[in-house]
């Protein structure tokens, strides 16, 4: 990604890859913003300027070419330069993460995953070996990994990031409930799955109060 967008945009970016990924197996040849933003219930407008923002300009009365646009996506995602990551937390969250094949779509590949119970220490997943956590440092310079998806309980979270963090981890995706505390030269993206559904049945609550 060579242009700073903002962190809105950058958060729509993926849904209109998405579009346009499926309009390409549909067999079509072009996309307008309307179409996108009909989709995804969002204004047109928003759709050209975010598009815009990534130094894209669609044909005037056409839209976008899908082959054109799809590959210029990719390269400005950083998508053609697949991530490597190790999993931590071989539980029900992480064994599902583990596979789920639409990551590699998106750039990002799970090369191993680890976890503390000697039960599941051994087991392959999808081809990918659980690990114990202590063998997570030799394994990350060994495959040159920076990147952890962090799916422990709640009550180890905080610990295990320091230890991976230790071994030269620079990213954690985290999907524990717990606020972790890193260096600020880790980044940390958090998604908290109750929360997102909380905020969902909420809403979906007011919305039968007004039917």
């Amino acid at each position: 990604m060579t242009k700073q967008v903002s962190i809105p945009t950058l958060r729509r970016l993926p849904s209109y890859y998405n579009i346009i990924c499926d309009a390409e197996a549909c067999g079509d040849k072009f996309i307008s913003s309307a179409t996108i933003a009909k989709l995804l219930l969002i204004d047109d407008t928003q759709v050209r300027k975010d598009i815009a923002a990534t130094g894209y300009v669609g044909k005037p009365k056409v839209g976008f070419d899908i082959v054109e646009f799809k590959s210029h996506l990719e390269e400005f995602l950083g998508l053609k330069n697949t991530r490597m990551a190790f999993l931590v937390g071989a539980g029900n969250l992480g064994i599902a993460l583990s596979k789920y094949m639409g990551f590699k779509r998106y750039g990002l590949e799970i090369l191993a995953l680890f976890d503390n119970d000697p039960l599941k220490q051994g087991i392959k997943v999808e081809n990918k070996e659980v690990f114990p956590v202590s063998q997570l440092p030799v394994l990350a310079k060994e495959m040159d990994v920076q990147m952890a998806i962090l799916t422990v309980p709640y009550n180890q979270a905080q610990n295990v990031t320091d230890f991976i963090v230790e071994a030269g981890i620079k990213a954690i995706w985290n999907f524990t409930t717990v606020n972790l505390k890193v260096p600020d030269d880790v980044l940390v993206q958090s998604q908290d799955l109750a929360s997102s559904f909380v905020t969902f049945s909420l809403m979906f609550t007011e919305m039968q109060k007004n039917i």
